[in-house]
């Protein structure tokens, strides 16, 4: 069974694949972003926040290669340079850079947290609470922008998303108009005469 062609079940139009992955940003990877911000606040990194925010890095990577980039590459790519404008190509692109920048800054940080000790001095930043920062910000809004390319791609209206291959199940049957069986009679011509 493949989830990405699967009918999804939040009644939108999407794979069941998409409503899956929706659900999961919505009820664990937020909640775990924030909770791993609290974690590092209260200076719990070891026991609290190393783990947690190795497992969001390590999830969203499956993600990015599981479903993101395939989706991007063969729904938004080809179409991307004259429809840019549109929500449904915007919203995946900027989703893709600022996510992106964002999982390769996380991946840093987990990598930096994991080899504190191995590491030599020049690949350790100096403020890396800014880049903690930057990192759950680019997060929380790549995560809202997915939900914005959900909504768009599947819950405005649509069946799926715009760039998607056609196929003969999302096409609707095109029945021609009957032609009349008569045609309608001619109506006969009403002249009217000028007074007087």
């Amino acid at each position: 069974m493949d989830l990405r062609t699967q009918p999804g079940f939040l009644g939108t139009g999407a794979s069941t694949l998409a409503d899956l992955t929706l659900i999961v940003y919505i009820a664990l990877l937020i909640p775990a972003m924030l909770i791993g911000f609290t974690y590092a606040r209260r200076k719990k990194f070891d026991s609290h926040h190393k783990p947690i925010m190795t497992a969001i890095t390590l999830f969203n990577w499956f993600l990015i290669g599981f479903l993101m980039f395939a989706s991007y590459r063969q729904n938004v790519l080809p179409e991307l340079g004259q429809n840019l404008s549109q929500p449904s190509y915007l919203l995946p692109t900027l989703h893709l850079v600022i996510g992106g920048l964002a999982q390769i800054v996380a991946t840093y940080l987990v990598i930096r947290m994991w080899f504190e000790s191995q590491l030599p001095a020049w690949f350790k930043v100096n403020n890396i609470k800014r880049y903690m920062r930057f990192t759950l910000a680019g997060w929380l809004i790549a995560a809202l922008l997915g939900i914005g390319i959900y909504i768009t791609w599947y819950a405005a209206g649509s069946t799926s998303d715009p760039a998607a291959p056609v196929t003969a199940d999302s096409t609707p049957e095109v029945v021609p108009e009957e032609a009349p069986e008569t045609l309608p009679e001619a109506t006969p011509e009403v002249t009217v005469e000028p007074a007087g």
